[in-house]
C-alpha cells in the first residue's frame, strides 16, 4: 500500500511501492480509480491513470493487485461495446446512467449467464494448449472455440448442457497436478498471445470497395494505414442561424464565440466542450424533439456547397454535410457531394419549442411604481436592519447610504435593479413589477405580467409599421382608421396608455411619448433605429403557444401583407425578421416559399404563402377549397407499380405526375401494412418533414471557417436562414460491413463524441451482407473518446488487439479497425511530457516508432499453438494535422504497414467516393496475392493492373498540360487516354 505524493493531469506519483512491478495494475485513491505503473524509482511509482483525476490529493492510498491489465476472455464478448480498459458500457449505464461514475467496476463477461457447451474431447484425451475442448453458439453467425490453456490428460469432460462461464467443464491432469478448467479465462494486454509460425499473406481481405481490392489490396493478416485530416466532417459557414430551444435564433459563429468551456485546439480545429449544454431542436427520424448539446467545433475549409430549394430555403455546407434525402419512402443521410439537382430533402413541416405564456420582466432601466413591491421592499430593509444600521445595510448591498434613506422615506422611486437586487439580497424571489416609469415626472406603464394573445397583436401592429423616435416616441402608421382605433385600444387595455391620433403627408397615426414604453420594446429588441433593415422577431414569441404566435402574424400581415387571390405575401428589407416570419410560420406548420430580390444596393425579401396554407392564419382563405402542388412525395413510377391493388388510382402519378401530400394520406388506408409497413411510417413521418425539392448547387471555392455542434443520438439540428434539418458512413464502417472477416473489432481511439456517437448509433443497425444478421453479431466495439483521460487511449488499442488474438486463435480471420493511432501518439507525447522525458521529433517521445511497431506487428496471418491457420488484418486510421503526411505519425505508420490507402479531400469534393487517391496510394502484397488473384479473378489480375494504373498516372501528367494550353491542343492519342481514365474512375 503506497500514498499519492504528486498528481500531474493523468500521471500521479506515489511512494511506499517497493515489490511492485512495471505495469501491475493499481487503485487510486479512495475512489479506487484503476491506473497502471508505467515507471518504478526505488520505491516511489509513477503510475498513469484511465479515470478522470480531478479531486483526488496527495495524501490518499494507491493499492497494488499485484498484477497487469488483463482482459476477460470467453463466451459474451461478441456484440459487447467496451471502454478502454474492457469495462461494458452498456451494462455500466444501466447501473449508473449515461455517464461512467469514478472507480466503477463491473465484470465485462457476464457470469451468471448460461452458455450451452458442447464438449469435442473425451476422457482419457491428451490435450495441448491452445486445443479446442469445445464449442459454444456464441451469437447466429460465431461458434465459440473454448480453448484450453492447460496441458495434460483429460480425466473429467462436462457434458453437453448450459454452464456459467466461472463453471468447471473439465479437469486436466497436468505435470503439476489435476487442474480445473473454466470458459472464462485472461490475458495480459500487453503481452502477444503466442502462435507457432507466421506466414507471408496469401489472400487478400476482401473489403467490398473497388478501387481498394482491384488496386491496393491488403492481404489476410497484413496491415494497412488510412491517413485523412482532422475533422474531416460535416460542417456549415458561421452565418447560419440556428434555432435554440428558448427561441432564440442565433448564428453558429457567434454560438461558438459566447461559448464557455475546455477549449481544445489543434492547427485549425477547435472544440470546446461546454460548461453548460445548450439546448438544440433535432430530427430523430419521427419527429422534430429537443436535444443536448455539449460540444462546438470550429475548422477550416476549402470548399463549400451552396444548395438552393423551391421553397427558397439556401445553406452553406461543406461537401461532406449530409442532408437527409427522400426517395420513395426512404429517408437518407446523403453527404452534400452525393446530391443533385432534382433530389428532395427533409426540412422541418412544424416545430413544436413550446407552450407556455412567457413572462414579461422588465429588463430595462426604469423606476419601480408598484406600490404592492414598494411596501414589501420597505418590510424587507426593516427586517434587514433588526441588528444592523441602515448605514452598515448600504454597505452590504453597495448602495450610496443617501439612496437607500431616500427610497425608504419614499422621496424618490427605486430603480428597478435596486429592487431585484434588495430581494436577492435578503434570499427572496423579487416579485412582479407591474407599474413603471422612466424619468420622474414621466407618465408610468404598467407592465403585462405575461405575452399574452393581446400583447402579441400589439407587436405585430409596431413590428410591420411602426417605429421608436428619439428614444422615447413610439408611433405607428396606418390609414385605416379602424386598425389605428384597435391599436389604441390596445395601448389602453395593455400600458395604461392613451395614443394621439396624427396626420403626417399622406399617412395617419397614432402617437405616444413615453421612454418607458419605448425602453420596454426595445428589451424585446426592437431596433432603436433603421427598424426596416435590423427588425427581428423576439425569441419570447418562439417560445410561445401557437394562438399567440398566430395573433401576432394575424396583426403583422394587416400591417405589412399582402392578400391576393392566388397567395398572400410578406415583403420585408430585413434579412433576420424574413428567417424570424419563416420559423413562426412553421410553428403553425404553415408551408411557405421565401424569395430575395435585389433593389438598388439592397435585398428585399418576400415571404409567400399559398390559399391552401393561408387559410391556417386567415380568415379569408377559408371559405374556398384550394389545391397545393407544392407538398408533394418523391415516388417514383417503378416505386409506385408494387402497389397493385390501387393502380388504377395511381396511373396518373405512374405516368410521372408528382403525388400530393393529401392524395398520399387517402391512398394509405388502401395499402395494407404487411408487406408495406414501410409506407405507413413515411406518412407518420411527413406529419414532421416536408420534402423540399433542389433547384440549385452551386460550388464555392475559397478558403473559410466553418462550424458545428454535436448533437448525440440524432447528429442534427434545425437551422438555416430559412428552417432546415442540418447534419453534423465513413471508410471504416464500410470496410466493418463488407469485408469477408469472421470478426471485425473497432477500436475508437480518442476520437470526438460526436464520431464515437456515429459508430455506437449506426454499427447496431448494420446488417451483415452475408449472412443477413445484424453486423454486431460479429463485432466488438471500443469505445474511447476524445474527453477521457488520454491514458486510456494507449489501454484501448492493447484491449482491441488482445481480443483480435483470443479469436484467431480459434481460428477465425479478424479485421481490427483502429480509429485513430494519431489520437493514441498524442496521448504518448502528453503522458511523455508529464513523466519529464526527452521529447523526439514534434514533442513526441523517442520510442513513438517501437510502441506503433510493436501493436502492428501483433497482425500477421499465423499458424497458432492449437494447429490452426488464422489471420489478424489491422488497418490503422491516421489523422495527420492539416492533411500532412510528414508528420512523424503518419510517417513512422508508413514504415510499418505495407498498404497505404491515401484518402483525397479533393476527390471527395468532387462527389468521388471512397475518395481514396489511386496515385498516392500503393500495396505491397501484389506479389503474395498475386496467385489468389490469378486463381480466383483472372490471369491477367497483375498485368492489367499496371496498365490501368499506367493509364491513370499518365491523366494525371496531361491534366496539367490542359491546364497550360487546353483540351484542345492535344493529339487524339492522348485524348483517348484522358476518356479512358475517366470511365476507369
Amino acid at each position: 500500500m503506497g500514498v499519492i505524493t504528486r498528481i500531474a493531469g493523468p500521471v500521479v506519483d506515489a511512494k511506499g511501492m517497493r515489490g511492485a512491478r512495471m505495469y501491475d495494475v493499481v487503485k487510486v485513491g479512495k475512489e479506487n480509480l484503476i491506473g497502471e505503473i508505467i515507471r518504478l524509482d526505488g520505491d516511489t511509482a509513477t503510475i498513469q491513470v484511465y479515470e478522470e483525476t480531478s479531486g483526488v490529493i496527495p495524501g490518499e492510498p494507491v493499492e497494488d493487485t499485484g498484477g497487469p491489465l488483463s482482459v476477460e476472455l470467453g463466451p459474451g464478448l461478441i456484440g459487447q461495446i467496451f471502454d478502454g480498459i474492457q469495462r461494458p458500457l452498456t451494462l455500466i449505464k444501466n447501473t449508473t446512467g449515461d455517464f461512467i461514475s469514478r472507480g466503477v467496476s463491473i465484470s465485462p463477461i457476464d457470469r451468471k449467464k448460461k452458455w450451452r457447451f458442447k464438449p469435442c474431447v473425451k476422457v482419457h484425451d491428451r490435450v495441448k494448449n491452445g486445443e479446442i475442448i469445445g464449442v459454444v453458439p456464441e451469437t447466429p453467425v460465431v461458434e465459440h472455440r473454448v480453448l484450453s490453456n492447460l496441458e495434460g490428460k483429460v480425466i473429467e469432460i462436462a457434458e453437453e448442457g448450459d454452464y456459467t462461464v466461472e463453471d468447471g467443464i473439465a479437469k486436466i491432469e497436468t505435470e503439476n497436478g489435476v487442474k480445473e478448467l473454466e470458459m472464462l479465462q485472461t490475458w495480459p494486454v500487453r503481452i502477444p498471445r503466442p502462435f507457432i509460425k507466421k506466414f507471408d499473406p496469401t489472400m487478400p481481405l476482401i473489403t467490398g470497395q473497388r478501387v481498394l481490392d482491384t488496386f491496393f489490396p491488403v492481404g489476410k493478416g497484413g496491415t494497412a494505414g488510412i491517413p485523412g485530416g482532422f475533422g474531416t466532417g460535416k460542417c456549415v459557414t458561421g452565418e447560419t442561424p440556428v434555432l435554440l430551444a428558448d427561441g432564440e435564433i442565433k448564428p453558429i459563429s457567434k454560438i461558438f464565440k459566447e461559448a464557455k468551456g475546455k477549449i481544445e485546439k489543434k492547427h485549425n480545429e477547435t472544440v470546446v466542450y461546454l460548461n453548460t449544454p445548450l439546448h438544440v431542436l433535432s430530427f430523430n427520424r419521427n419527429n422534430v424533439v429537443e436535444k443536448e448539446v455539449n460540444i462546438l467545433y470550429k475548422g477550416k475549409t476549402e470548399k463549400l456547397y451552396e444548395i438552393k430549394t423551391r421553397t427558397g430555403r439556401t445553406v452553406k455546407i461543406t461537401p461532406a454535410h449530409k442532408l437527409f434525402r427522400v426517395l420513395n419512402s426512404n429517408i437518407e443521410e446523403t453527404p452534400a457531394s452525393q446530391l443533385k439537382i432534382g433530389d428532395y430533402i427533409a426540412s422541418p413541416r412544424k416545430i413544436e419549442t413550446g407552450n407556455t405564456y412567457v413572462k414579461l420582466d422588465v429588463r430595462f432601466d426604469a423606476r419601480c411604481m408598484d406600490e404592492n413591491v414598494l411596501k414589501k421592499m420597505k418590510n424587507i430593509v426593516d427586517k434587514l436592519t433588526e441588528n444592523i444600521t441602515k448605514k452598515e445595510l448600504a454597505k452590504k448591498i453597495n448602495e450610496p447610504y443617501y439612496n437607500l434613506m431616500n427610497y425608504y422615506a419614499e422621496k424618490n422611486k427605486p430603480p428597478v435593479k435596486f429592487v431585484k437586487k434588495l430581494f436577492m439580497f435578503a434570499g427572496l424571489t423579487c416579485p412582479k413589477i407591474k407599474k413603471v416609469k422612466v424619468e420622474r415626472k414621466s407618465t408610468p406603464i404598467n407592465v403585462p405580467e405575461i405575452i399574452d394573445e393581446k400583447f402579441a397583436e400589439f407587436l405585430g401592429y409596431i413590428s410591420s409599421e411602426g417605429t421608436i423616435k428619439a428614444g422615447q416616441v413610439v408611433v405607428f402608421y396606418n390609414n385605416d382608421r379602424q386598425l389605428r382605433g384597435r391599436y389604441n385600444n390596445l395601448l389602453k387595455t395593455l400600458f395604461g396608455l392613451d395614443g394621439k391620433n396624427i396626420k403626417e403627408k399622406t399617412v395617419g397615426g397614432v402617437l405616444v411619448n413615453n421612454a418607458a414604453l419605448a425602453r420596454l420594446l426595445i428589451s424585446l429588441g426592437f431596433p432603436k433605429k433603421q427598424k426596416s433593415r435590423t427588425l427581428s422577431i423576439p425569441k419570447e414569441l418562439m417560445v410561445s403557444p401557437e394562438n399567440v404566435i398566430l395573433s401576432f402574424l394575424k396583426a403583422y400581415i394587416k400591417g405589412d401583407g399582402y392578400i391576393g387571390k392566388t397567395e398572400m405575401e410578406i415583403a420585408t428589407a430585413s434579412r433576420e425578421m424574413s428567417t424570424g416570419l419563416s420559423y413562426l410560420l412553421l410553428r403553425l406548420g404553415v408551408l411557405h416559399r421565401v424569395k430575395t430580390k435585389r433593389i438598388g444596393e439592397r435585398n428585399y425579401y418576400r415571404v409567400f404563402i399559398s390559399p391552401l396554407e393561408a387559410g391556417k392564419i386567415c380568415e379569408e382563405y377559408k371559405k374556398e377549397k384550394y389545391f397545393d402542388s407544392f407538398d408533394v412525395v418523391p415516388f417514383t413510377s417503378e416505386f409506385l407499380k408494387k402497389f397493385v391493388n390501387i393502380r388504377h388510382e395511381l396511373k396518373n402519378y405512374i405516368r410521372g405526375e408528382n403525388m400530393t401530400v393529401n392524395k398520399f394520406n387517402t391512398l394509405v388506408p388502401y395499402i395494407k401494412s404487411n408487406p408495406h409497413k414501410e409506407i405507413h411510417d413515411f406518412k407518420n413521418k411527413l406529419k414532421a418533414i416536408y420534402c423540399d425539392k433542389i433547384t440549385e448547387i452551386k460550388e464555392i471555392n475559397k478558403k473559410i471557417d466553418v462550424y458545428d455542434l454535436v448533437v448525440p443520438d440524432t447528429n442534427n439540428f434545425v437551422g438555416g436562414v430559412y428552417p432546415m434539418i442540418l447534419h453534423n458512413t465513413v471508410i471504416q464502417q464500410l470496410l466493418a460491413k463488407w469485408s469477408d472477416a469472421d470478426i471485425v473489432v473497432y477500436v475508437g481511439c480518442g476520437e470526438r463524441g460526436n464520431e464515437i456517437a456515429d459508430v455506437l448509433r449506426e454499427f447496431p443497425e448494420l446488417v451483415d451482407p452475408r449472412t443477413g444478421e445484424p453486423l454486431m453479431n460479429r463485432t466488438m466495439l471500443i469505445a474511447n473518446t476524445s474527453n477521457m483521460p488520454v491514458a486510456a487511449r494507449e489501454a484501448s488499442v492493447y484491449t482491441g488487439i488482445t481480443l483480435a488474438e483470443y479469436y484467431r486463435d480459434m481460428g477465425y480471420d479478424v479485421a481490427l479497425m483502429a480509429d485513430s493511432t494519431s489520437r493514441w501518439a498524442e496521448a504518448l507525447r502528453e503522458i511523455s511530457g508529464r513523466l519529464e522525458e526527452m521529447p523526439g521529433e514534434e514533442g513526441y517521445p523517442a520510442y513513438l516508432a517501437s510502441r506503433l511497431a510493436d501493436f502492428y506487428e501483433r497482425a500477421g496471418y499465423v499458424q497458432t499453438i492449437g494447429d490452426r491457420k488464422a489471420s489478424i488484418s489491422v488497418i490503422g486510421a491516421v489523422s495527420p494535422p492539416g492533411g500532412d503526411f510528414s508528420e512523424p505519425v503518419t510517417q513512422n505508420t508508413l514504415r510499418i504497414v505495407k498498404v497505404f490507402w491515401a484518402l483525397d479531400p479533393d476527390l471527395a469534393d468532387r462527389r468521388h467516393f471512397p475518395s481514396v487517391n489511386w496515385l498516392k496510394s500503393y500495396s505491397l502484397y501484389l506479389e503474395q496475392v498475386k496467385e489468389w488473384y490469378h486463381k480466383n479473378i483472372g490471369v491477367e489480375w497483375l498485368n492489367m493492373r499496371g496498365k490501368t494504373m499506367a493509364i491513370l498516372q499518365k491523366e494525371s501528367e496531361l491534366q496539367e498540360i490542359i491546364q497550360l494550353v487546353g483540351p484542345d491542343a492535344l493529339p487524339p492519342k492522348d485524348r483517348i487516354v484522358l476518356e479512358v481514365a475517366r470511365m476507369l474512375r
